[in-house]
């Protein structure tokens, strides 16, 4: 089976359906959190999540949009897209969020927005961090997201840091593995082109892939809607 990962969309359609045409041979596509946040769109994605019953979890900025976590915790411009957003989404889209749970099993891999210590907020970022992780959970595989940078964590002699390259395939049929496919809507890591990854169940590889997309139009929808300018143009930078 191949099976999509996606994070990190934060509302940002113009990303999101590019990612989606390069998923169409997967059985299935799971996301990592943070549907909405930051970009112009965040009924459009919750849509398509929703029509193609891609399962996923509560990410910070789906919890904030739900009330489920204080304004305080984000930095102005964050908490100034999260203020637009409630003002904009609907209830399908609100209601859609409060559905999400904090983490998805199943075998054989493991599915939070931050770490497996807290789900929802913690951003796991380093081999100390990860090798914490692998010790609270069984799983083989463990995907977070929450950084927008793709990384990865081997359980191998110690932890050993990963930092997949686009096309990169990595093996977890005899290590276990923590893995960040990075964000389809917001990248961090100085590359602009959205970031998934797909597992192929039957080798025991992920890999990582990275495409471009109509960044310009994303950047001006941010700045149309009356978000920050500094959001539109993180998405030329990539920052």
């Amino acid at each position: 089976m191949l099976i999509g990962l996606v994070s990190d969309i934060h509302s940002n359609l113009h990303a999101l359906e590019t990612v989606l045409d390069r998923l169409v041979d997967c059985e299935k596509i799971v996301c990592l959190g943070d549907v909405v946040g930051y970009g112009a769109h965040p009924n459009e994605c919750v849509k398509k999540v929703r029509a193609l019953g891609i399962p996923s979890v509560l990410g910070n900025h789906d919890a904030a949009c739900i009330g489920l976590l204080s304004l305080g915790w984000f930095n102005p411009f964050a908490a100034n897209a999260i203020r637009w957003t409630l003002d904009h989404m609907t209830g399908e889209s609100h209601d859609f969020l409060r559905s999400l749970p904090r983490s998805l099993r199943e075998e054989p891999y493991y599915v939070v927005h931050g770490s497996p210590r807290e789900p929802t907020t913690e951003y796991l970022t380093n081999a100390f961090q990860a090798r914490g992780g692998f010790a609270l959970c069984q799983d083989q595989v463990i995907y977070v997201g929450h950084t927008h940078i793709p990384l990865a964590f081997m359980d191998r002699e110690g932890v050993e840091e990963i930092r997949p390259a686009d096309g990169e395939w990595i093996s977890y049929k005899r290590r276990r593995l923590i893995y960040n496919p990075g964000s389809v809507g917001q990248p961090r890591d100085g590359d602009p082109r959205a970031s998934f990854s797909i597992m192929d169940t039957e080798s025991g590889k992920i890999g990582l892939f990275r495409v471009e997309y109509d960044v310009d139009s994303a950047r001006k929808d941010i700045i149309e809607a009356g978000l920050p300018e500094i959001l539109g143009d993180r998405q030329i930078l990539g920052r």
